[in-house]
């Protein structure tokens, strides 16, 4: 026996390479053998002859981790899988491709095949996917994959700035509509403030009027007290004075006070005189007195003239109206419906007494040859009595507005 050095024996140097008919026949269905062949070809588009123990080593120098990972395990899941690779095995074969080719497309067309060939997205892969509809034309060159990872870069591109925009549009829209709001109560404000002072001045004006009227009234009376010549005013002052100017006529006095019934009962016209001061100090005239308290214009007018006591809700719309005082209104009111016969009798006394007497000094009263009854005392007009009796029916409540205002009419036609 020879102890001669034998030789080694020879190494197959071929190395030994699944075709792709074998891997058709060893995949589950013709996507994961697509699958399969497109990873393949990465490697072999790649790295050529020997890709994948450049893949283990790129893997080493690069610090891709990956369990185990040896030449048999890598061979194992590009040949006998028969889903094709782990997603796991796919990215690390293409975080492997030199940096030149386009990564992020290889990864969106191998996602596409790895659902085609397992019915669902590679786990913890969120990216675009290429599906491919069916083979596509030229497999192993990437990049060639037109289009689909190319327009799914920029529509996701697109997305991201169209994103940014309309968050930067709506940011600028937002602050200029909270400017415009702004600006809207600034303005609102101001139109406010402008209104109040407005008003405001208008107020100071008016009783600025109405004070200098008040002042131009007082010194005529004063002229007027200070010409009384007898205890009874005088039906004509001796000085004529001219009429006021306009800006000092704001207030009319005295134009209502002469529409009062002088044979009205005092309490009546007591209560006419305080409504007609008021009426001139608010410068309104009775028609217009009579619409805004929704009261008849007939009416009003009888009130004003001391013909008629207002009733309750009448009283308390004149005061609403004139802003007088609706406690001294109410007494007035109450004092006018409570005079008897007996205080009218007294009244008219008083006034007959107050009369300045034309007796002749020195004479005797009672001798009637100087003073003879030529005047008798007149009877009470029976026009004036009807009016009386219809006031006193329409203030008891008998009668509405309607039917007072119409009798009135009446009565005063057959004058």
């Amino acid at each position: 026996m020879s102890t001669g050095h034998r030789a080694a024996p020879r190494r197959n140097t071929r190395p030994y390479i699944v075709d792709e008919a074998t891997i058709r026949e060893r995949s589950g269905n013709p996507d994961a053998a697509e699958y399969t062949l497109y990873v393949r070809s990465l490697i072999n588009d790649y790295y050529g002859i020997g890709g994948q123990a450049k893949i283990i080593e790129v893997a080493s120098r690069r610090g891709l981790a990956f369990p185990g990972l040896t030449r048999q395990k890598l061979s194992e899941q590009l040949s006998r899988y028969s889903l094709g690779p782990t997603w796991e095995m796919t990215e690390l074969i293409i975080g492997c491709l030199p940096d030149s080719c386009d990564i992020a497309s290889i990864r969106a067309v191998a996602a596409g095949w790895y659902e085609c060939a397992r019915g669902q997205r590679p786990h913890g892969y969120n990216g675009p996917l290429s599906r491919p509809p069916g083979k596509p034309g030229q497999r192993n060159v990437p990049e060639s994959e037109p289009a689909v990872p190319v327009l799914q870069r920029k529509i996701a591109r697109l997305q991201e700035r169209l994103k940014t925009e309309t968050t930067r549009y709506l940011d600028n829209l937002r602050a200029s509509e909270n400017r415009r709001h702004h600006e809207t109560r600034r303005a609102n404000q101001l139109e406010a403030q402008f209104h109040q002072t407005r008003d405001e001045l208008l107020r100071v004006r008016t009783v600025a009027g109405e004070v200098a009227t008040i002042r131009e009234e007082y010194a005529r009376q004063c002229v007027t007290l200070e010409l009384v010549a007898a205890p009874a005013l005088r039906g004509r002052p001796i000085i004529d004075l001219p009429e006021p100017p306009a800006a000092r006529r704001r207030i009319r006095f005295g134009h209502l006070v002469t529409t009062i019934d002088p044979q009205a009962p005092p309490a009546r016209r007591a209560l006419a005189r305080y409504l007609c001061v008021y009426a001139e100090f608010a410068g309104i005239s009775p028609t217009e007195l009579a619409s805004r308290a929704d009261i008849a214009a007939t009416v009003t007018m009888d009130i004003l003239a001391g013909r008629l006591i207002p009733t309750t809700p009448h009283a308390a719309r004149l005061a609403a109206v004139l802003d007088c005082e609706p406690d001294t209104l109410r007494h007035l009111a109450a004092a006018a419906s409570s005079a008897t016969a007996l205080d009218e009798c007294f009244w008219s006394i008083a006034g007959s007494a107050a009369t300045p007497s034309s007796e002749i000094v020195g004479s005797d009263p009672d001798n009637r040859s100087p003073n003879p009854h030529t005047a008798p005392t007149p009877q009470p007009s029976p026009i004036a009595e009807r009016l009386r009796q219809l006031a006193t029916i329409y203030r008891d409540g008998l009668i509405s507005d309607s039917e007072y205002a119409e009798q009135r009419e009446r009565i005063l036609g057959e004058l």
